[in-house]
């Protein structure tokens, strides 16, 4: 049995993933499936395509002027990028992301994945979760990561698709639909820093972020293992600057965890009670065979 991974998004910060699943791979941790949303599904796809786990060849590959022009204005950060939501409806075409994810994987569907792969995105009119399992890799893992007002959202099998974070997080539920062993989750959102809101947008805002942050906390309820990032400081979505310290933090939080997650994933001795963790598993079974 091998442990099912649920990588959450985050913009560059999803290159603390590459640096996990590095820590895993060179460690022969066994991974029964893999369950990504937005730049989780980036790193899930290049781990299961057995693509380079390198931040360098990822970031060039994706390489994206438009994101980089609003980041160096600083417009995602500052209140003047509400001008620009307003004169346009998203910063960024998405057709240099697009572009790169078709050099990175060609035509390639998700079925032909060698491990079990789910990409999650959202459906922008209802919120709900959709798993893709099949179809074009590239475009499914451009429908996870369309940030509303960012990326344009992207029209897949009659749904308005988008950042599959809006649905979820971390992907926990769609790495349980796999079935095939614990859930590992890996969420590399910012750390939290309150204050003061001085505006009526960053009240708004504040109470949006209180939201997802209750969101998020319901999704990694549910799975086996935790992990989290847990930077030193907050790393902006797109500073690509910051790539080296995410995959260096990435691999010490894989180290860190690699004690539990070797309990967690060896069997219970014959006689002996089981861990609450195989317990869970059971009663999840048998809850699906009634």
């Amino acid at each position: 049995m091998g442990v099912v991974l649920a990588l959450g998004g985050g913009g560059v910060r999803g290159v603390a993933h590459l640096g996990l699943l590095k820590v895993l791979r060179d460690e022969g941790v066994p991974i029964a499936g893999i369950a990504g949303s937005s730049a989780g599904a980036l790193a899930a796809s290049i781990y299961a395509f057995d693509l380079p786990l390198e931040p360098s060849f990822v970031l060039h590959t994706l390489y994206d002027p438009d994101l980089d022009r609003l980041q160096k204005s600083g417009k995602l950060r500052h209140w003047m990028r509400v001008m620009e939501f307003l004169r346009k409806p998203t910063l960024a075409e998405g057709r240099y992301y697009q572009e790169g994810l078709s050099r990175l994987f060609g035509t390639k569907n998700i079925e032909e994945s060698p491990i079990p792969l789910v990409i999650q995105a959202a459906d922008f009119n209802t919120g709900e979760l959709v798993p893709l399992r099949t179809g074009s890799l590239a475009q499914a893992i451009r429908a996870s990561s369309a940030i509303p007002s960012i990326f344009p959202p992207v029209r897949l099998d009659g749904r308005v698709l988008v950042d599959g974070d809006v649905a979820e997080k971390v992907p926990v539920t769609a790495a349980q639909s796999l079935g095939l062993g614990p859930v590992l989750a890996f969420d590399v959102s910012n750390p939290y820093v309150w204050s003061e809101p001085k505006t009526a947008l960053e009240a708004a805002l504040q109470a949006g972020e209180a939201s997802r942050r209750r969101l998020v906390e319901l999704a990694l309820g549910q799975a086996d293992l935790v992990v989290r990032l847990n930077p030193p400081h907050p790393i902006d979505t797109f500073d690509a600057s910051q790539a080296g310290v995410l995959f260096e933090l990435g691999q010490e939080r894989a180290r860190e965890v690699l004690p539990e997650l070797r309990r967690l994933l060896r069997p219970p001795v014959s006689g002996a009670a089981p861990s609450p963790h195989w317990w869970s598993r059971l009663l999840k079974l048998a809850q699906k065979a009634s």
